[in-house]
C-alpha cells in the first residue's frame, strides 16, 4: 500500500499543482479589496505578469455589503495565497476561509507584526449612535501608511514563499514600496500640519487610522452602521454636531448613497468634499496605494481650507 500511495501521489502531483494555479498556469494570488491588491501588485513588480493577481471585490463595491458568489468561492479554493484585511471586515468570506486547502496561504493582514491597532471610536454624549462602538477594532488599517508598510513586508514574504525562484526580488520590491510610502507619508504630514483644528464629518467612520496618524480633527459620522441609513433623530443629531463642533467639511464616499447630504447641510455653511477609502476609481499600477493616500490628503486639504464649494 505505501508503494501504491507513493505512485498515486507521483502521478497526480501535476494535477494537484494545477489546482493552485490560475487559468494560464500561473500561481493564483487573491486580494479582497483594491488597496490590498495595489500593495500586492507593487510588491510583485516585474513578476506581476508571471502571477495571476485577482481582486475579489469589483471596483466600487463595499466590503460591508458584498456577497460572495460561487465563482468567487471557486477562485478561493484554487488560490495559492489569499490576502484579506480581517474576518470582521470581509464578513462575506464566511466559512470559505475555513474551507481553504491546507496548502493555501491565507494572510489576515490585521494580524501581521508591526501593525498599529485602533478600537472603533466610542460615542460621546453629543455624537450620534455608533453601532460599531463596542470595543471592536477599527479595521480600516490600510489608511495608516505605517500599517501599509507592515502589510507590504508580509506580502513580500508570502510571495517569496509561493514563488521562491523570485523571492529575493519580492523582498527587494517590498523595501522599495515601503520607501515610497514613507516619502508620501512625510509629504502629507507637511501638507496637513496646519489643519489639525478644523473638525470634519465623514459619511461613515472609515478615516480614524488616517486622521489619527496625521492629527486631523474628527467631529462625527453621518452613519457608523453602514447597513442602514440614519433616521430623523440621527439627522437632527448630525445637524447639532455641525453647529456645536463647528465642523467645516462633510465628506461623502462613492460606495454609499449621497441622498442625505443636502438634507444634512441645509442651512449650514459646511462644505462638501469627497473621499474614497478604497481608491475605486484609480488605475492599478505600482503607485496606486500612494496615490490613494495622496488623493485623500488633497481632498482633506482642499475642503478644510475652503477650496471646495458648498452645495
Amino acid at each position: 500500500m505505501p508503494r501504491i500511495l507513493a505512485l498515486f501521489l507521483l502521478l497526480c502531483a501535476p494535477v494537484l499543482q494545477s489546482c493552485h494555479q490560475g487559468g494560464h498556469g500561473k500561481p493564483l494570488v487573491i486580494s479582497t479589496i483594491k488597496p490590498v491588491q495595489a500593495l500586492v501588485y507593487a510588491v510583485a513588480g516585474q513578476h506581476a505578469q508571471e502571477l495571476e493577481l485577482h481582486q475579489l471585490l469589483p471596483d466600487g463595491a463595499s466590503p460591508h455589503h458584498y456577497a460572495l458568489k460561487p465563482s468567487d468561492a471557486h477562485l478561493l479554493e484554487n488560490a495559492q495565497a489569499v490576502f484579506y484585511i480581517g474576518r470582521e471586515m470581509e464578513t462575506f468570506l464566511g466559512k470559505s476561509l475555513d474551507n481553504l486547502p491546507a496548502t493555501t496561504r491565507a494572510v489576515e493582514l490585521d494580524k501581521v507584526p508591526g501593525l498599529q491597532h485602533l478600537h472603533s471610536r466610542t460615542r460621546d454624549e453629543d455624537e450620534p449612535d455608533d453601532a460599531h462602538a463596542d470595543g471592536t477594532e477599527d479595521l480600516h488599517i490600510w489608511l495608516n501608511p505605517a500599517n501599509a508598510i507592515a502589510m507590504t513586508q508580509a506580502i513580500g514574504k508570502t510571495l517569496q514563499t509561493i514563488d521562491p525562484a523570485h523571492g529575493a526580488d519580492y523582498l527587494h520590491n517590498a523595501s522599495l514600496v515601503a520607501q515610497r510610502i514613507s516619502a508620501t507619508d512625510g509629504h502629507i504630514r507637511q501638507q496637513l500640519q496646519d489643519l489639525r483644528n478644523r473638525p470634519y464629518l465623514s459619511f461613515h467612520d472609515a478615516w480614524q487610522h488616517f486622521d489619527t496618524h496625521f492629527g486631523l480633527s474628527f467631529a462625527g459620522a453621518v452613519t457608523l452602521d453602514v447597513s442602514r441609513l440614519p433616521g430623523a433623530r440621527h439627522v437632527h443629531e448630525i445637524r447639532q454636531i455641525i453647529e456645536q463642533k463647528q465642523a467645516v467639511c462633510l465628506f461623502q464616499e462613492p460606495q454609499f448613497p449621497p441622498a442625505l447630504i443636502n438634507t444634512l447641510v441645509e442651512g449650514s455653511n459646511i462644505r462638501i468634499g469627497k473621499l474614497d477609502p478604497l481608491g475605486s476609481q484609480l488605475p492599478l499600477d505600482a503607485n496606486t496605494y500612494t496615490t490613494l493616500l495622496q488623493n485623500a490628503a488633497d481632498s482633506f486639504a482642499n475642503c478644510l481650507r475652503g477650496n471646495s464649494t458648498s452645495p
